[in-house]
């Protein structure tokens, strides 16, 4: 297995490669003065379903100045918004806006069907192995997140 790990780390890099470019096509459609990073901020928010910055920070593990600018970025662009903390009067949420809410779905239906056409080849086993083999290497990158 040792002697496969280099093919691992060569097929994984091919694509993360192709993924970035893909997120920078699709922060483009989102908005045309949409940078990357604020491009994943958002979609982080989006995700977390009212999050706070300093949720943000950690998750990217970077300083909340660094989210704190793609936050107003996202504001700016009318992407984000802050809501009260229900939990905390004196803290703030991040949320999607509805119009980034429904251009990330549709981003996302879109990347589905391409995902479904790319593996249409493929058994459903197969397509069940690597789905499983995605989700249990992802479970544990997270374990080794900051030697990553």
């Amino acid at each position: 297995m040792t002697d496969d790990l280099p093919d691992v780390d060569f097929e994984l890099s091919r694509l993360l490669r192709r993924q970035r470019v893909r997120a920078l096509k699709r922060a483009a459609e989102m908005h045309p003065s949409l940078d990357f990073t604020s491009y994943l901020v958002l979609i982080a928010i989006y995700d977390g379903g009212g999050v706070r910055g300093s949720e943000l920070a950690e998750t990217f593990a970077v300083h909340k100045s660094t989210i704190s600018r793609s936050i107003t970025t996202l504001e700016r662009l009318g992407l984000a918004e802050r809501l009260s903390d229900p939990r905390d009067g004196r803290a703030q949420l991040l949320k999607a806006s509805s119009e980034a809410a429904t251009r990330i779905e549709e981003i996302r239906a879109r990347g589905h069907q391409l995902i479904t056409e790319m593996l249409s080849g493929w058994t459903e086993r197969e397509q069940a192995a690597f789905a499983a083999g995605l989700a249990r290497f992802n479970d544990t990158a997270e374990q080794f997140q900051q030697k990553w």
